[in-house]
């Protein structure tokens, strides 16, 4: 599946560094082409890691569209 900028996704999967987001709702940020593949989601959490660095990375298959 791909993803634009702007599509709301949900999570279904999630490594180690994403441990807690799953079933959360986001909104894509870079589709992938900028970051080799992997998809910068916003607004899973507030927590430490999207704080710092403003996103989440997933890859396409632990996200589905909305």
């Amino acid at each position: 599946m791909s993803f634009t900028k702007g599509d709301l996704v949900v999570v279904v999967a999630a490594g180690p560094e994403n441990a807690g987001t799953v079933g959360k709702t986001g909104v894509v940020v870079d589709d992938g082409a900028l970051s080799g593949g992997d998809i910068s989601v916003k607004g899973i959490d507030g927590k430490v890691v999207e704080a710092i660095k403003g996103y989440r990375s997933y890859l396409p298959n632990q996200l589905r569209k909305a």
